[in-house]
């Protein structure tokens, strides 16, 4: 019989009584520990995997950042290697002498150089 339920509140319990009310405490108590281990166990693991996640993602995030930055560089290569430009280009370049830069300013696609009669 347990301190908390059952008829006859009046009367003390056993030692008997108290003995296995002890028991099923400890026993509760116990389990109730094993459960906190086993959940803060999972926890440190599902915190790991987490972890490894996040630097998965940071490397993924820093190859599309570079892989952005190539992008932008072959579209610039591309618009550079497909602009006309309204000036006239300079002399021919000998080996000895530097390449120069040639201005592309303005810059027309090429249905638009050829529509104003710059390609032939």
């Amino acid at each position: 019989m347990s301190l908390i339920s059952g008829p006859g509140l009046h009367r003390l319990p056993s030692r008997q009584q108290l003995a296995a009310d002890l028991r099923a405490c400890h026993r509760q108590k116990d389990a109730a520990t094993i459960a906190a281990i086993k959940y803060a166990t999972e926890a440190e693991e599902r915190q790991q995997e987490l972890d490894a996640a996040g630097i998965t993602i940071s490397g993924l995030l820093l190859d599309l950042e570079e892989a952005q930055r190539e992008i932008q560089s072959l579209r610039a290569a591309l618009a550079n290697a497909t602009s006309v430009s309204d000036r006239p280009a300079r002399a021919a370049v000998t080996e000895t002498q530097p390449i120069p830069v040639v201005s592309t300013s303005p810059v027309w696609p090429l249905n638009e150089a050829h529509r104003r009669g710059y390609l032939k």
